[in-house]
């Protein structure tokens, strides 16, 4: 199974962070210096109110302006570097390394703006574009979540098929501590954590006991009893039972009044979760993680203990979805048995397959497709001639059988796929560009065979 490795030496991620809040810093303090604050405002939420006035506007605005000419600045930086082939430990070696990422990053931090733009919507009130930050807010959770499954499944080799009762835990836990014991956001979130904790070390310190497919039922079965209580009669003064319950949350946290804010917010939990995965894959305790993967009883007899650094993964990825989920329930206001439900488990499991089981960016390719995917068949209609076919009544259909299709067309993801060295995807632009080879140039180069040949041939 194909996974990425750090071949060369690690480039310093302070540059890339310094880029970025550059490249945010730079539009909202134009904003800030240049808009018009509300009156009876002061502080910190005058200057805010300003900088509203002017990316808040319909269609292309300053901040859109300044954040496309950023956004061209860094691909050619990053194209320049990649080109360049940056030296290990240089000043170009973080954009020749991390260049891509950061790129998508910055892309992302930029969408809202560009479909404004396009929509001629405003990002900040109902429209186009404020109806798309809510499909990219919940790709940016369920993204969340693959990378905490793929960081078990692919890089542990830890197969769970309960994966949802983090996630569920999460969204039911601040709401009920918000709405019941009426606790301030920010106890709710780390009590809900801690909550996310305790449910991974009792599954680790249980399960961990058995192997293969008998902890996979295990899981199965443990995440089975939280959807099982979360749907039952008995509790419906506690959790509403199967039709779930509400809670409000601070206007800052409200998805539909700062719903901006929240995609912000998201997609910074995103990037958190993305480059504490790669750090730690990148370090020892990720090596070891790996020869679990590989062969546990090799790494048993080396001398480690592979219970613990199971226990460890378990644990990561119980925060990651735990946070995840924390972050739907705000996002909805809101929790229902289905998020405790066996489609939060194979959802991410089916997003790590299709972007590549064991790679970074793979989980997180996969649910912006499927996410993205299930949307556009959702509203589409074909029409031929007088004939309408409308793709939103079988869109489940025509979503299994893209995922057939990717599966063929990429056995080991479309990451994975991209980084096999057995199929040489990486080489292809390079052969593609090359300049074909004529019978001269072959008549040459095998007349003049390379001089380490010759030596030996000498020799």
């Amino acid at each position: 199974m194909p996974q990425q490795t750090n071949t060369t030496t690690r480039a310093s991620l302070w540059p890339g962070l310094l880029t970025m809040i550059l490249f945010v810093l730079v539009p909202y303090s134009y904003a800030a210096f240049t808009g018009t604050p509300q009156p009876e405002t002061s502080g910190l939420a005058r200057v805010h109110s300003a900088a509203e006035s002017i990316y808040c506007v319909k269609g292309i605005s300053p901040v859109t302006s300044i954040l496309l000419i950023e956004l061209a600045v860094l691909l050619i930086v990053v194209l320049w570097a990649w080109l360049k082939q940056g030296e290990p430990g240089g000043k170009t070696a973080v954009f020749h390394q991390h260049g891509w990422y950061l790129f998508t990053l910055a892309l992302l931090i930029a969408i809202p703006f560009i479909i404004a733009w396009q929509t001629n919507s405003s990002p900040c009130t109902r429209g186009k574009a404020f109806f798309w930050q809510s499909i990219y807010i919940d790709v940016f959770i369920l993204a969340i979540l693959a990378l905490s499954y793929n960081l078990m499944f692919g890089f542990t080799g830890v197969v769970s098929f309960g994966h949802a009762a983090f996630f569920g835990t999460g969204a039911y836990a601040v709401g009920l501590f918000m709405k019941h014991l009426e606790w301030p956001w920010w106890l709710a979130i780390l009590a809900s954590l801690l909550l996310g904790i305790l449910i991974a070390l009792i599954k680790g310190f249980v399960g961990l006991r058995i192997k293969g497919l008998y902890f996979a039922l295990f899981t199965l079965a443990f995440a089975e009893v939280f959807f099982l209580l979360a749907g039952n009669r008995i509790m419906v003064n506690i959790t509403g039972a199967e039709d779930g319950f509400t809670f409000t949350v601070p206007d800052w946290l409200n998805m539909t009044k700062n719903r901006l804010f929240f995609y912000y917010l998201t997609l910074t939990f995103l990037t958190l979760a993305f480059i504490t995965i790669y750090r730690l894959m990148h370090s020892p305790t990720g090596s070891v993680l790996s020869a679990l993967r590989d062969n546990e009883e090799r790494a048993q007899m080396i001398g480690y203990n592979t219970f613990h650094f199971k226990l460890l993964a378990i644990v990561l990825a119980g925060i990651m979805a735990t946070m995840a989920g924390i972050l739907r329930g705000l996002a909805l206001k809101g929790a229902s048995p289905n998020v405790l439900g066996l489609d939060f488990t194979m959802n991410p499991l089916l997003m790590s397959i299709v972007g590549g089981v064991a790679t970074f960016s793979g989980p997180v390719i996969g649910a912006f497709m499927l996410r993205l995917t299930e949307q556009l068949l959702r509203d589409s209609i074909i029409t031929i001639g007088t004939l309408s076919l409308n793709i939103g009544d079988h869109w489940t259909l025509i979503l299994g059988i893209i995922f057939i299709l990717s599966v063929m067309a990429f056995p080991h993801g479309i990451v994975g796929t991209w980084l096999s060295k057995n199929l040489h995807t990486r080489n292809g632009w390079i052969t593609l560009f090359q300049r074909p080879k004529t019978n001269k140039d072959t008549f040459v180069q095998s007349s003049h065979p390379p001089s380490s040949t010759k030596h030996k041939e000498t020799s």
